[in-house]
Protein backbone atom coordinates (compact mmCIF):
# COMPACT_ATOMS: atom_id res chain seq x y z
CA UNK A 1 0.00 0.00 0.00
CA UNK A 2 1.38 3.10 -1.24
CA UNK A 3 1.72 6.25 1.04
CA UNK A 4 -0.09 8.17 -1.65
CA UNK A 5 -3.57 6.76 -0.99
CA UNK A 6 -3.26 7.87 2.53
CA UNK A 7 -2.02 11.81 1.37
CA UNK A 8 -5.48 11.87 -0.68
CA UNK A 9 -7.70 10.31 1.81
CA UNK A 10 -6.06 13.26 4.26
CA UNK A 11 -6.37 16.00 1.49
CA UNK A 12 -9.74 15.34 1.51
CA UNK A 13 -10.66 15.58 4.83
CA UNK A 14 -8.15 18.75 5.05
CA UNK A 15 -10.71 20.52 2.31
CA UNK A 16 -13.74 19.78 4.52
CA UNK A 17 -11.76 21.77 7.39
CA UNK A 18 -9.93 23.95 5.11
CA UNK A 19 -13.40 25.53 3.85
CA UNK A 20 -14.67 26.80 7.45
CA UNK A 21 -11.45 28.65 8.36
CA UNK A 22 -12.35 32.48 9.87
CA UNK A 23 -10.47 35.19 9.16
CA UNK A 24 -7.44 35.28 11.91
CA UNK A 25 -8.22 38.02 14.40
CA UNK A 26 -5.62 40.04 16.14
CA UNK A 27 -5.19 39.93 19.87
CA UNK A 28 -3.66 37.75 22.17
CA UNK A 29 -4.97 34.12 22.51
CA UNK A 30 -4.17 31.59 25.38
CA UNK A 31 -5.57 27.85 25.87
CA UNK A 32 -4.31 24.91 28.17
CA UNK A 33 -3.65 21.84 26.67
CA UNK A 34 -4.31 18.69 28.71
CA UNK A 35 -3.63 15.10 28.15
CA UNK A 36 -4.14 11.86 30.09
CA UNK A 37 -2.36 8.64 28.81
CA UNK A 38 -2.23 4.65 29.87
CA UNK A 39 -5.64 4.68 32.04
CA UNK A 40 -5.60 0.94 31.77
CA UNK A 41 -8.81 1.29 32.81
CA UNK A 42 -8.95 3.38 36.35
CA UNK A 43 -12.30 5.36 35.68
CA UNK A 44 -13.09 4.87 39.19
CA UNK A 45 -10.57 5.05 42.80
CA UNK A 46 -12.23 2.07 44.39
CA UNK A 47 -10.24 -1.08 44.86
CA UNK A 48 -13.83 -3.20 44.37
CA UNK A 49 -13.29 -5.91 46.54
CA UNK A 50 -13.34 -3.64 49.76
CA UNK A 51 -16.97 -3.24 51.17
CA UNK A 52 -16.09 -0.51 53.59
CA UNK A 53 -14.51 1.95 51.00
CA UNK A 54 -11.72 2.73 53.39
CA UNK A 55 -9.02 1.48 50.38
CA UNK A 56 -8.93 3.10 47.02
CA UNK A 57 -6.51 4.24 44.90
CA UNK A 58 -4.56 7.53 45.07
CA UNK A 59 -5.60 8.79 41.96
CA UNK A 60 -8.56 7.91 39.07
CA UNK A 61 -10.35 9.17 36.15
CA UNK A 62 -12.75 10.99 38.73
CA UNK A 63 -9.79 12.87 39.98
CA UNK A 64 -9.01 14.24 36.52
CA UNK A 65 -12.86 14.94 35.73
CA UNK A 66 -12.86 17.31 38.55
CA UNK A 67 -9.22 18.97 37.66
CA UNK A 68 -10.51 19.74 34.22
CA UNK A 69 -14.19 20.84 35.10
CA UNK A 70 -11.91 23.60 37.42
CA UNK A 71 -10.32 24.23 34.92
CA UNK A 72 -12.79 24.75 32.40
CA UNK A 73 -13.66 27.02 34.56
CA UNK A 74 -11.17 29.18 35.49
CA UNK A 75 -9.45 29.55 31.85
CA UNK A 76 -13.08 29.29 30.03
CA UNK A 77 -14.05 26.06 28.26
CA UNK A 78 -13.29 27.60 24.93
CA UNK A 79 -9.30 27.88 26.00
CA UNK A 80 -9.10 24.20 27.52
CA UNK A 81 -8.49 21.69 25.32
CA UNK A 82 -8.36 17.44 26.76
CA UNK A 83 -6.66 14.68 24.52
CA UNK A 84 -6.20 11.02 25.68
CA UNK A 85 -3.58 9.08 23.96
CA UNK A 86 -4.50 5.53 24.30
CA UNK A 87 -4.10 2.34 26.59
CA UNK A 88 -7.52 2.58 28.01
CA UNK A 89 -9.35 -0.69 27.30
CA UNK A 90 -7.23 -3.06 29.52
CA UNK A 91 -5.99 -3.26 32.91
CA UNK A 92 -9.15 -3.34 34.96
CA UNK A 93 -11.76 -4.89 35.82
CA UNK A 94 -13.60 -2.21 34.53
CA UNK A 95 -12.93 -2.11 31.45
CA UNK A 96 -12.72 -5.98 31.27
CA UNK A 97 -16.66 -5.97 31.83
CA UNK A 98 -17.71 -3.93 29.18
CA UNK A 99 -15.31 -5.35 26.80
CA UNK A 100 -16.40 -8.79 27.37
CA UNK A 101 -19.69 -9.13 29.28
CA UNK A 102 -21.72 -6.22 28.95
CA UNK A 103 -21.19 -6.07 25.45
CA UNK A 104 -24.70 -4.59 24.78
CA UNK A 105 -25.12 -1.29 26.58
CA UNK A 106 -22.80 1.76 25.64
CA UNK A 107 -18.73 0.80 26.25
CA UNK A 108 -17.59 2.61 29.76
CA UNK A 109 -14.71 4.22 28.39
CA UNK A 110 -17.25 6.33 25.83
CA UNK A 111 -19.45 7.14 28.44
CA UNK A 112 -16.71 8.86 30.43
CA UNK A 113 -14.39 10.19 27.62
CA UNK A 114 -17.69 12.03 26.74
CA UNK A 115 -18.42 13.11 30.23
CA UNK A 116 -15.43 14.37 30.46
CA UNK A 117 -15.71 16.00 27.66
CA UNK A 118 -12.17 14.03 25.60
CA UNK A 119 -11.50 16.69 22.13
CA UNK A 120 -9.55 13.51 20.81
CA UNK A 121 -8.56 10.41 21.79
CA UNK A 122 -5.52 8.30 20.27
CA UNK A 123 -5.88 4.84 19.66
CA UNK A 124 -3.24 2.81 21.92
CA UNK A 125 -2.17 -1.15 21.52
CA UNK A 126 -4.15 -2.16 24.23
CA UNK A 127 -7.07 -0.80 22.69
CA UNK A 128 -6.63 -3.23 19.62
CA UNK A 129 -6.07 -6.13 22.37
CA UNK A 130 -9.64 -5.34 22.82
CA UNK A 131 -10.29 -6.60 19.30
CA UNK A 132 -12.29 -5.31 16.27
CA UNK A 133 -15.70 -5.55 17.64
CA UNK A 134 -14.70 -3.08 20.87
CA UNK A 135 -12.66 -0.86 19.33
CA UNK A 136 -15.19 -0.38 16.33
CA UNK A 137 -17.87 0.03 18.98
CA UNK A 138 -15.80 2.64 20.83
CA UNK A 139 -15.37 4.38 17.62
CA UNK A 140 -19.03 4.88 17.26
CA UNK A 141 -19.93 5.50 20.43
CA UNK A 142 -17.61 8.36 21.50
CA UNK A 143 -18.20 12.03 20.66
CA UNK A 144 -14.04 12.55 20.13
CA UNK A 145 -12.30 11.50 17.03
CA UNK A 146 -10.82 8.15 17.32
CA UNK A 147 -6.99 8.91 16.21
CA UNK A 148 -4.37 6.55 14.16
CA UNK A 149 -3.06 7.82 11.01
CA UNK A 150 -0.48 5.06 10.79
CA UNK A 151 -3.18 2.68 11.39
CA UNK A 152 -4.30 1.72 7.57
CA UNK A 153 -7.38 0.05 6.54
CA UNK A 154 -5.59 -2.47 3.65
CA UNK A 155 -8.86 -3.06 1.77
CA UNK A 156 -9.10 0.64 1.06
CA UNK A 157 -5.87 2.30 1.49
CA UNK A 158 -7.10 4.95 3.81
CA UNK A 159 -6.88 4.97 7.98
CA UNK A 160 -9.04 2.86 9.58
CA UNK A 161 -9.03 5.53 12.38
CA UNK A 162 -9.22 8.94 11.83
CA UNK A 163 -5.76 10.55 11.36
CA UNK A 164 -5.96 13.91 12.54
CA UNK A 165 -8.49 16.40 13.73
CA UNK A 166 -8.50 20.15 13.96
CA UNK A 167 -10.09 21.86 16.71
CA UNK A 168 -10.72 25.61 16.70
CA UNK A 169 -10.67 27.57 19.89
CA UNK A 170 -11.35 31.24 20.20
CA UNK A 171 -10.65 31.47 16.46
CA UNK A 172 -7.43 29.96 16.24
CA UNK A 173 -7.23 26.30 14.35
CA UNK A 174 -4.96 23.22 16.45
CA UNK A 175 -3.74 20.53 14.37
CA UNK A 176 -4.13 17.18 16.24
CA UNK A 177 -2.57 14.35 14.47
CA UNK A 178 -2.74 11.07 16.18
CA UNK A 179 -0.37 8.02 16.15
CA UNK A 180 -0.41 4.29 17.34
CA UNK A 181 2.25 2.29 18.38
CA UNK A 182 3.52 0.39 14.81
CA UNK A 183 4.86 -2.47 16.84
CA UNK A 184 1.26 -3.73 17.57
CA UNK A 185 1.41 -6.87 14.78
CA UNK A 186 4.51 -7.78 16.78
CA UNK A 187 2.56 -7.89 20.03
CA UNK A 188 -0.86 -9.12 19.62
CA UNK A 189 -2.43 -12.11 17.71
CA UNK A 190 -3.44 -11.09 13.73
CA UNK A 191 -6.96 -11.82 14.64
CA UNK A 192 -7.32 -8.69 16.30
CA UNK A 193 -5.64 -6.68 13.92
CA UNK A 194 -6.97 -7.96 10.57
CA UNK A 195 -7.06 -5.81 7.61
CA UNK A 196 -5.17 -3.63 8.85
CA UNK A 197 -1.50 -2.40 8.14
CA UNK A 198 0.42 -0.34 10.91
CA UNK A 199 3.32 1.43 9.62
CA UNK A 200 5.82 3.35 11.24
CA UNK A 201 5.68 6.65 12.49
CA UNK A 202 8.69 7.66 10.84
CA UNK A 203 9.05 8.97 8.12
CA UNK A 204 5.39 8.89 7.38
CA UNK A 205 4.67 11.52 9.62
CA UNK A 206 7.19 13.93 8.21
CA UNK A 207 4.83 13.96 5.18
CA UNK A 208 1.41 13.93 7.18
CA UNK A 209 2.61 17.10 9.24
CA UNK A 210 4.02 18.92 5.69
CA UNK A 211 0.80 18.14 4.23
CA UNK A 212 -1.48 19.55 7.28
CA UNK A 213 0.59 22.89 7.00
CA UNK A 214 -0.04 23.16 3.37
CA UNK A 215 -3.74 22.41 3.87
CA UNK A 216 -4.97 23.59 6.91
CA UNK A 217 -2.71 25.99 8.16
CA UNK A 218 -2.86 25.47 11.90
CA UNK A 219 -1.95 27.91 14.12
CA UNK A 220 -0.71 24.82 16.52
CA UNK A 221 0.79 21.47 15.32
CA UNK A 222 0.20 18.45 18.12
CA UNK A 223 1.56 15.40 17.77
CA UNK A 224 -0.02 13.27 19.52
CA UNK A 225 1.87 9.41 19.83
CA UNK A 226 0.99 6.60 21.59
CA UNK A 227 4.71 6.10 21.52
CA UNK A 228 7.26 6.32 24.30
CA UNK A 229 9.91 8.58 25.27
CA UNK A 230 13.38 7.32 23.73
CA UNK A 231 16.03 9.51 22.36
CA UNK A 232 16.35 12.97 20.90
CA UNK A 233 19.41 11.64 18.57
CA UNK A 234 18.61 7.79 18.20
CA UNK A 235 15.28 6.61 16.07
CA UNK A 236 13.41 3.85 18.07
CA UNK A 237 10.65 2.37 16.44
CA UNK A 238 8.46 1.81 19.64
CA UNK A 239 9.42 4.97 20.97
CA UNK A 240 10.07 8.03 18.86
CA UNK A 241 8.39 11.25 20.83
CA UNK A 242 11.66 13.18 21.61
CA UNK A 243 13.83 11.98 18.14
CA UNK A 244 10.35 13.44 16.66
CA UNK A 245 10.61 16.76 18.19
CA UNK A 246 14.42 17.51 17.73
CA UNK A 247 14.04 16.28 14.15
CA UNK A 248 10.46 16.83 12.37
CA UNK A 249 10.09 20.42 11.26
CA UNK A 250 6.69 21.93 11.58
CA UNK A 251 5.74 20.21 15.01
CA UNK A 252 5.11 22.59 18.31
CA UNK A 253 4.21 19.68 21.16
CA UNK A 254 4.84 16.17 21.13
CA UNK A 255 2.43 13.97 23.79
CA UNK A 256 3.80 10.61 24.33
CA UNK A 257 2.66 7.17 26.05
CA UNK A 258 2.77 4.06 26.20
CA UNK A 259 6.51 4.08 28.72
CA UNK A 260 4.37 5.00 31.37
CA UNK A 261 6.93 7.62 32.24
CA UNK A 262 6.74 11.33 32.98
CA UNK A 263 8.15 14.41 31.27
CA UNK A 264 8.48 17.56 30.43
CA UNK A 265 11.05 18.49 28.26
CA UNK A 266 11.95 20.84 25.88
CA UNK A 267 14.24 20.41 22.67
CA UNK A 268 15.69 22.79 20.25
CA UNK A 269 14.90 21.48 16.22
CA UNK A 270 16.90 23.98 14.38
CA UNK A 271 13.94 26.22 13.91
CA UNK A 272 12.31 25.86 17.00
CA UNK A 273 11.72 24.99 20.97
CA UNK A 274 9.06 21.61 21.01
CA UNK A 275 7.75 20.46 24.49
CA UNK A 276 7.84 16.74 24.82
CA UNK A 277 4.98 15.87 27.45
CA UNK A 278 4.32 12.41 29.11
CA UNK A 279 2.01 11.87 32.17
CA UNK A 280 2.75 8.27 33.80
CA UNK A 281 -0.15 6.20 33.49
CA UNK A 282 -3.66 5.49 35.13
CA UNK A 283 -4.64 9.33 35.26
CA UNK A 284 -1.20 9.24 38.10
CA UNK A 285 -0.96 12.69 35.76
CA UNK A 286 -1.82 15.51 33.66
CA UNK A 287 0.42 16.49 31.21
CA UNK A 288 -0.32 20.05 30.63
CA UNK A 289 1.08 22.76 27.60
CA UNK A 290 -0.16 25.98 28.53
CA UNK A 291 0.02 28.31 25.22
CA UNK A 292 -0.31 31.94 24.35
CA UNK A 293 -0.22 33.17 20.82
CA UNK A 294 0.24 36.64 19.47
CA UNK A 295 -1.53 37.97 16.42
CA UNK A 296 -1.11 41.23 14.28
CA UNK A 297 -2.34 42.28 11.22
CA UNK A 298 -3.81 38.94 10.98
CA UNK A 299 -0.40 37.34 11.31
CA UNK A 300 0.88 35.28 14.18
CA UNK A 301 4.44 37.43 15.54
CA UNK A 302 4.83 34.95 18.83
CA UNK A 303 3.76 32.08 19.73
CA UNK A 304 4.98 30.71 23.45
CA UNK A 305 4.78 27.04 24.89
CA UNK A 306 5.20 26.12 28.26
CA UNK A 307 4.98 22.64 29.83
CA UNK A 308 4.27 20.44 32.75
CA UNK A 309 3.25 17.40 34.26
CA UNK A 310 0.70 17.86 37.29
CA UNK A 311 0.01 15.07 39.71
CA UNK A 312 -3.42 14.05 40.38
CA UNK A 313 -2.81 12.82 43.55
CA UNK A 314 -4.03 15.12 46.14
CA UNK A 315 -7.11 15.87 43.56
CA UNK A 316 -10.27 14.70 45.19
CA UNK A 317 -12.32 12.66 43.23
CA UNK A 318 -15.48 14.86 41.23
CA UNK A 319 -18.49 13.67 43.20
CA UNK A 320 -20.48 14.20 40.21
CA UNK A 321 -18.84 12.47 38.01
CA UNK A 322 -18.57 9.11 40.71
CA UNK A 323 -22.48 10.05 40.98
CA UNK A 324 -23.06 9.81 36.98
CA UNK A 325 -21.60 6.30 36.75
CA UNK A 326 -22.63 4.71 40.42
CA UNK A 327 -24.74 2.18 38.07
CA UNK A 328 -21.66 0.99 36.14
CA UNK A 329 -19.52 0.86 39.13
CA UNK A 330 -21.94 -1.16 40.66
CA UNK A 331 -22.22 -3.75 37.90
CA UNK A 332 -18.03 -3.76 37.99
CA UNK A 333 -18.29 -4.21 41.73
CA UNK A 334 -20.37 -7.32 41.77
CA UNK A 335 -18.74 -9.16 39.21
CA UNK A 336 -15.11 -8.54 40.61
CA UNK A 337 -16.38 -10.17 43.62
CA UNK A 338 -17.75 -12.93 42.33
CA UNK A 339 -15.96 -15.85 43.63
CA UNK A 340 -14.27 -18.45 40.93
CA UNK A 341 -12.74 -21.15 42.90
CA UNK A 342 -10.41 -21.36 45.84
CA UNK A 343 -6.91 -21.35 45.96
CA UNK A 344 -5.26 -23.79 48.07
CA UNK A 345 -1.78 -22.22 49.25
CA UNK A 346 -0.25 -18.71 49.23
CA UNK A 347 1.37 -17.76 45.84
CA UNK A 348 3.83 -14.67 45.64
CA UNK A 349 5.75 -13.60 42.68
CA UNK A 350 8.84 -12.82 44.64
CA UNK A 351 9.69 -16.05 44.52
CA UNK A 352 10.02 -16.25 40.99
CA UNK A 353 12.92 -14.14 40.11
CA UNK A 354 15.08 -16.86 41.92
CA UNK A 355 14.10 -20.11 40.93
CA UNK A 356 10.39 -22.02 40.50
CA UNK A 357 7.71 -20.32 41.74
CA UNK A 358 4.16 -21.67 42.90
CA UNK A 359 3.03 -18.73 41.44
CA UNK A 360 4.22 -18.81 37.60
CA UNK A 361 3.73 -22.50 37.65
CA UNK A 362 0.50 -22.64 38.17
CA UNK A 363 0.66 -20.85 34.92
CA UNK A 364 2.65 -23.59 33.62
CA UNK A 365 0.62 -25.87 34.47
CA UNK A 366 -2.39 -24.92 33.25
CA UNK A 367 -0.61 -24.48 29.63
CA UNK A 368 0.14 -27.74 29.59
CA UNK A 369 -2.51 -28.76 31.13
CA UNK A 370 -4.90 -26.86 28.69
CA UNK A 371 -3.24 -27.29 25.29
CA UNK A 372 -1.63 -30.71 25.39
CA UNK A 373 2.00 -29.07 24.82
CA UNK A 374 5.15 -30.75 25.55
CA UNK A 375 6.59 -27.42 26.68
CA UNK A 376 5.64 -24.16 28.48
CA UNK A 377 7.08 -20.05 28.57
CA UNK A 378 5.73 -18.07 30.92
CA UNK A 379 7.31 -15.06 32.97
CA UNK A 380 5.95 -12.99 36.07
CA UNK A 381 3.38 -10.77 34.97
CA UNK A 382 3.12 -8.78 38.21
CA UNK A 383 6.23 -7.13 39.96
CA UNK A 384 5.03 -7.53 43.29
CA UNK A 385 1.65 -9.75 43.94
CA UNK A 386 0.84 -11.91 46.41
CA UNK A 387 -2.44 -14.09 46.86
CA UNK A 388 -3.25 -15.80 49.94
CA UNK A 389 -4.62 -18.93 50.09
CA UNK A 390 -8.93 -18.98 50.36
CA UNK A 391 -11.49 -17.77 47.97
CA UNK A 392 -10.45 -16.12 44.65
CA UNK A 393 -13.00 -13.55 42.64
CA UNK A 394 -12.37 -11.70 39.86
CA UNK A 395 -9.65 -9.06 40.98
CA UNK A 396 -7.41 -11.79 42.14
CA UNK A 397 -7.41 -13.42 39.27
CA UNK A 398 -6.32 -10.41 37.40
CA UNK A 399 -3.88 -9.78 39.90
CA UNK A 400 -2.61 -13.29 39.23
CA UNK A 401 -2.72 -12.84 35.36
CA UNK A 402 -3.09 -8.66 34.17
CA UNK A 403 -3.22 -9.19 30.64
CA UNK A 404 -5.39 -10.43 27.77
CA UNK A 405 -3.20 -12.78 26.49
CA UNK A 406 -4.53 -15.62 24.49
CA UNK A 407 -2.69 -19.15 25.10
CA UNK A 408 -0.65 -20.05 21.65
CA UNK A 409 1.00 -23.54 20.90
CA UNK A 410 3.84 -23.09 18.41
CA UNK A 411 6.50 -25.25 16.86
CA UNK A 412 9.68 -24.74 17.54
CA UNK A 413 12.72 -27.49 17.55
CA UNK A 414 14.93 -28.11 20.49
CA UNK A 415 18.02 -25.41 19.40
CA UNK A 416 15.22 -23.01 19.33
CA UNK A 417 13.68 -23.90 23.10
CA UNK A 418 17.18 -23.64 24.20
CA UNK A 419 18.27 -20.31 22.40
CA UNK A 420 15.49 -19.12 23.56
CA UNK A 421 16.13 -19.67 26.99
CA UNK A 422 19.44 -17.85 27.05
CA UNK A 423 17.86 -14.95 25.49
CA UNK A 424 15.53 -14.74 28.53
CA UNK A 425 18.08 -15.97 30.78
CA UNK A 426 20.47 -13.12 29.55
CA UNK A 427 18.15 -10.37 30.82
CA UNK A 428 17.66 -10.54 34.23
CA UNK A 429 20.64 -13.32 35.32
CA UNK A 430 24.16 -11.62 36.24
CA UNK A 431 27.37 -12.83 35.30
CA UNK A 432 28.87 -13.97 38.89
CA UNK A 433 32.58 -14.20 39.27
CA UNK A 434 31.83 -14.74 43.12
CA UNK A 435 29.73 -15.13 45.63
CA UNK A 436 29.58 -11.54 46.35
CA UNK A 437 28.43 -10.68 43.22
CA UNK A 438 24.69 -9.81 42.19
CA UNK A 439 23.01 -12.52 41.12
CA UNK A 440 20.02 -10.59 39.48
CA UNK A 441 20.39 -7.79 36.86
CA UNK A 442 19.62 -4.17 38.45
CA UNK A 443 20.18 -1.11 38.08
CA UNK A 444 22.36 1.08 40.26
CA UNK A 445 19.97 1.88 43.51
CA UNK A 446 19.26 5.37 44.28
CA UNK A 447 19.41 6.19 47.84
CA UNK A 448 15.85 5.60 49.55
CA UNK A 449 14.63 4.19 46.84
CA UNK A 450 13.87 -0.29 46.30
CA UNK A 451 16.09 -1.66 43.78
CA UNK A 452 15.24 -2.25 40.11
CA UNK A 453 15.79 -4.41 37.59
CA UNK A 454 17.19 -3.49 34.53
CA UNK A 455 14.91 -4.97 32.03
CA UNK A 456 11.34 -5.62 31.96
CA UNK A 457 10.63 -8.15 34.36
CA UNK A 458 7.71 -9.43 32.58
CA UNK A 459 10.09 -10.86 29.63
CA UNK A 460 11.98 -13.10 31.91
CA UNK A 461 10.22 -15.94 30.83
CA UNK A 462 11.20 -19.73 32.84
CA UNK A 463 10.16 -23.11 31.09
CA UNK A 464 8.35 -26.27 32.46
CA UNK A 465 8.08 -29.56 30.84
CA UNK A 466 12.28 -29.71 30.41
CA UNK A 467 14.57 -30.14 33.34
CA UNK A 468 17.29 -27.49 33.28
CA UNK A 469 19.57 -26.13 34.84
CA UNK A 470 21.15 -22.02 34.74
CA UNK A 471 24.64 -21.50 35.55
CA UNK A 472 24.92 -17.74 36.81
CA UNK A 473 28.77 -17.88 36.50
CA UNK A 474 28.70 -18.53 32.80
CA UNK A 475 27.88 -15.51 30.31
CA UNK A 476 25.48 -15.30 27.35
CA UNK A 477 24.73 -18.25 25.33
CA UNK A 478 26.35 -20.42 27.78
CA UNK A 479 23.74 -20.27 30.72
CA UNK A 480 21.40 -22.79 29.69
CA UNK A 481 21.55 -26.78 30.49
CA UNK A 482 19.04 -28.53 29.44
CA UNK A 483 19.23 -32.46 30.79
CA UNK A 484 15.99 -34.34 29.96
CA UNK A 485 12.04 -33.82 29.53
CA UNK A 486 10.14 -33.52 32.75
CA UNK A 487 8.99 -37.46 32.47
CA UNK A 488 12.61 -37.97 32.27
CA UNK A 489 13.06 -39.23 28.72
CA UNK A 490 15.67 -37.36 26.61
CA UNK A 491 15.84 -33.68 25.33
CA UNK A 492 17.12 -33.65 21.77
CA UNK A 493 17.84 -30.49 20.07
CA UNK A 494 16.82 -31.38 16.50
CA UNK A 495 13.63 -32.45 17.10
CA UNK A 496 10.17 -30.71 16.90
CA UNK A 497 8.56 -29.87 20.17
CA UNK A 498 4.70 -28.39 20.94
CA UNK A 499 5.27 -25.21 23.18
CA UNK A 500 2.71 -23.16 24.98
CA UNK A 501 2.90 -19.72 25.69
CA UNK A 502 0.88 -16.42 25.70
CA UNK A 503 -0.38 -14.63 21.82
CA UNK A 504 2.54 -11.36 23.24
CA UNK A 505 5.05 -13.69 23.06
CA UNK A 506 4.52 -16.06 19.98
CA UNK A 507 4.11 -12.52 18.29
CA UNK A 508 7.18 -11.30 18.91
CA UNK A 509 6.61 -9.27 22.37
CA UNK A 510 10.05 -9.29 24.02
CA UNK A 511 11.69 -10.42 20.88
CA UNK A 512 12.50 -13.81 22.67
CA UNK A 513 10.82 -15.97 19.55
CA UNK A 514 12.39 -13.38 17.52
CA UNK A 515 16.30 -12.30 18.84
CA UNK A 516 16.39 -15.40 21.28
CA UNK A 517 15.39 -18.62 19.17
CA UNK A 518 15.76 -16.43 16.20
CA UNK A 519 12.65 -17.25 14.27
CA UNK A 520 11.71 -14.34 11.64
CA UNK A 521 8.84 -12.71 11.59
CA UNK A 522 7.22 -14.20 8.29
CA UNK A 523 7.44 -17.48 9.91
CA UNK A 524 6.18 -16.68 13.11
CA UNK A 525 2.63 -16.92 12.26
CA UNK A 526 2.98 -20.37 10.18
CA UNK A 527 5.06 -21.97 13.64
CA UNK A 528 1.66 -21.23 15.84
CA UNK A 529 -0.38 -24.53 15.26
CA UNK A 530 -3.20 -23.95 17.99
CA UNK A 531 -5.00 -20.30 19.48
CA UNK A 532 -6.55 -21.05 22.77
CA UNK A 533 -8.69 -18.68 24.72
CA UNK A 534 -7.96 -15.61 27.20
CA UNK A 535 -5.39 -17.25 29.48
CA UNK A 536 -6.93 -15.58 32.96
CA UNK A 537 -10.50 -16.86 31.56
CA UNK A 538 -8.51 -20.43 30.99
CA UNK A 539 -7.67 -20.14 34.79
CA UNK A 540 -11.35 -19.00 35.91
CA UNK A 541 -12.95 -22.11 34.02
CA UNK A 542 -10.36 -24.18 35.37
CA UNK A 543 -11.64 -23.03 38.90
CA UNK A 544 -15.39 -23.33 37.85
CA UNK A 545 -14.76 -26.81 36.37
CA UNK A 546 -12.39 -28.31 39.72
CA UNK A 547 -13.30 -25.99 42.57
CA UNK A 548 -10.04 -24.89 43.33
CA UNK A 549 -6.25 -25.43 42.05
CA UNK A 550 -3.02 -25.95 43.96
CA UNK A 551 -0.01 -23.84 43.02
CA UNK A 552 2.72 -26.28 43.06
CA UNK A 553 6.16 -25.75 42.58
CA UNK A 554 7.53 -27.91 39.79
CA UNK A 555 11.02 -27.89 40.05
CA UNK A 556 11.58 -28.39 36.41
CA UNK A 557 14.51 -25.43 36.98
CA UNK A 558 17.55 -24.51 39.08
CA UNK A 559 20.08 -21.89 39.10
CA UNK A 560 23.32 -23.25 39.99
CA UNK A 561 25.88 -23.20 41.70
CA UNK A 562 24.52 -22.72 45.09
CA UNK A 563 27.39 -21.91 46.85
CA UNK A 564 27.23 -18.32 44.46
CA UNK A 565 23.46 -18.65 44.75
CA UNK A 566 22.06 -18.76 48.08
CA UNK A 567 23.30 -15.59 49.76
CA UNK A 568 23.06 -13.73 46.47
CA UNK A 569 19.24 -14.56 46.45
CA UNK A 570 19.09 -12.86 49.78
CA UNK A 571 20.76 -9.86 49.32
CA UNK A 572 18.72 -9.36 46.06
CA UNK A 573 15.28 -9.77 47.50
CA UNK A 574 16.40 -7.34 49.87
CA UNK A 575 17.06 -4.85 47.35
CA UNK A 576 13.74 -5.31 45.43
CA UNK A 577 11.20 -5.46 48.35
CA UNK A 578 12.62 -3.93 51.40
Amino acid sequence: MKLRAVFLYILLIAMTFGCQNPDLKDGDYSFEIYATNDLHGRFFDSLYTDNQGSKTHPYSLASVSGYIKEARMRSGEENVLLLDLGDHLQGDNAVFFYNFIDTLDTHLFAKVANYIGYDAVVVGNHDIEAGKRVYNKIKKEMNAPYLAANAINISTGRPYFQPYTIIRKGGLKIAVLGMTNPNIPKWLSPELWKGIEFREIIPLIEELVSNIHKKESPHLMIVALHAGLGDYDEYSIENPARFIAKNIQGVDVVFAAHDHKTAAEVVFNGKDSVWVLEGGSRASSLALAKVKIRVKNREIIQRNVVGSVISMSQVEPDSLYLSAFREEFLKVKEFTNRIAGSLNNRITSRDAYFGPSGYVDMIHFLQLERSGAEISFAAPLSFDVTVESGDLNYQDLLNIYPYENQLYVMEMSGEEVKRYLEYSYSKWINKMNSPQDRLLQLKERVAGERGKFANVFFNFDSAAGIIYEVNATKGDGERITILSMADGSPFDEKRVYRVALSSYRASGGGDLILLGAGISRENVDKRVIERLSDIRELLYQYLIDNGSVTAKRLNHWSIIPQEFVKEAAKRDSLALFQ
